[in-house]
């Protein structure tokens, strides 16, 4: 979902919290990052990118927690967990289903 509807749901009081976690997907030796959200009806969300893309949405990927957790102070949140673990299933799932949006 893309940062300006993340917004919206969060001003509606649609999203419970954010957690940053760590884009297993990316190869490299630095750590990149990805935000995702959990809504009020349990589904997880991912931020993604603005721009069109042809086959659908792309997950943002940050290079920096940094610009992560400014990004979700954006939207709204003050208080974000972070999830390095790479076994992080949940994490991975949600980070696929964005593809799908």
């Amino acid at each position: 979902m893309v940062f300006d509807g993340l917004r919206l749901l969060f001003e509606a009081g649609d999203l419970l919290a954010a957690e940053i976690v760590s884009a297993q997907l990316e190869l490299g030796q630095k750590s990149r990052w990805s935000c995702q959200f959990r809504r009020r009806n349990g589904e997880l969300v991912v931020l993604a990118l603005s721009r069109k893309h042809p086959g659908g949405a792309v997950v943002r990927v940050f290079d920096s927690l940094d610009s992560a957790f400014e990004t979700c102070e954006c939207i709204g949140f003050r208080c974000v967990k972070v999830v390095s673990s790479e076994t992080s299933a949940q994490a991975v799932r949600a980070l696929r289903d964005a593809e799908r949006y």
